[in-house]
């Protein structure tokens, strides 16, 4: 009895998911509700207040599914079309948070979700649209679960090489330019991490467990030959030499370093993840790595 009693007592206390949820999703609804979006005269006494609550906003997102979050900021793109100042200031503050690349807060499907919105519901007009109709178009290119695009690049051997011809369990796709020192911060992350070099040193399988492809998509290929030696022999290590990334703009690149986690089937599991940790962790999560 006393066993029992116990059980149900921590049942009991114990929070269930599906109410947090609800709870959280309850918050978020509510948060706008006491804002006057329509209040313009005190708009420059406001803005600094509105800042600091829409980062509040942003933050709980994450305690929603991802169609309830961006259900909720659909809705919030709805109430601010009540004034056109105050539309087009949440609109740069959502990019600035939700799209540029160092923010803690980005997530491209919320702010395809603001964009959408923001195109369909009238907010902007002319050559307002020009910027969103862009990211919107460059945003919705290689996202998480779809097969990334194939390209051909040159190997330091002045062979060519496709992404789609590369086999392997896993592939991290590396897009970066050779002057930039966070691109090489990068690389000596990837170099020294124990489980990637652990991937690489037993790729004698019928199917390798990793491939590790960088592409030069910036600077002449003289310079990108001169930094060959700097590269560990594992990685397939290749140029746009055709300048078809760009022109093409077959990827997103808004900022280099730019990397990709991609399938067997290069399928994209990661995109644009903000350190190497998240692709290392999937790793470990998804992948025995020790077989």
């Amino acid at each position: 009895m006393f066993l029992f009693l116990c059980t149900c007592s921590a049942n009991r206390d114990k929070p269930n998911t599906a109410t947090v949820q609800h709870k959280d999703t309850v918050s978020v609804d509510c948060f706008w509700n006491m804002y006057d979006f329509a209040d313009t005269v005190r708009w420059t006494n406001k803005s600094v207040t509105t800042e600091r609550m829409l980062v509040d906003y942003l933050s709980r997102l994450s305690g929603l599914t991802e169609n309830k979050a961006c259900e909720s900021l659909r809705k919030l793109v709805l109430r601010t079309k009540v004034n056109e100042m105050v539309s087009h200031w949440f609109l740069k503050q959502l990019e600035r948070h939700l799209y540029e690349p160092d923010s803690p807060l980005r997530n491209d499907n919320y702010y395809i979700s603001v964009l959408e919105e923001t195109l369909v519901s009238g907010h902007l007009n002319g050559m307002m649209r020009v910027r969103p109709l862009y990211q919107l178009k460059m945003l919705k290119k290689n996202r998480a679960g779809t097969k990334a695009a194939d390209f051909d690049f040159i190997l330091p051997t002045g062979k060519h090489q496709n992404l789609w011809d590369i086999p392997a369990k896993y592939t991290i796709l590396l897009f970066y330019d050779p002057d930039c020192i966070h691109c090489w911060e990068l690389m000596r992350e990837l170099s020294e991490a124990s489980i990637i070099n652990s991937c690489l040193q037993h790729n004698g399988l019928a199917l390798p467990q990793l491939a590790l492809i960088t592409i030069c998509t910036e600077g002449d290929m003289e310079t990108w030959k001169e930094y060959q030696h700097s590269l560990p022999s594992p990685w397939v290590n290749g140029y746009d030499a055709r300048n078809i990334l760009l022109e093409k703009e077959l990827y997103s690149l808004r900022s280099l370093p730019s990397i990709y986690l991609l399938g067997e089937n290069k399928q994209v599991l990661l995109k644009e993840p903000s350190s190497i940790s998240e692709v290392i962790n999937y790793l470990l999560n998804e992948y025995d790595i020790t077989k």
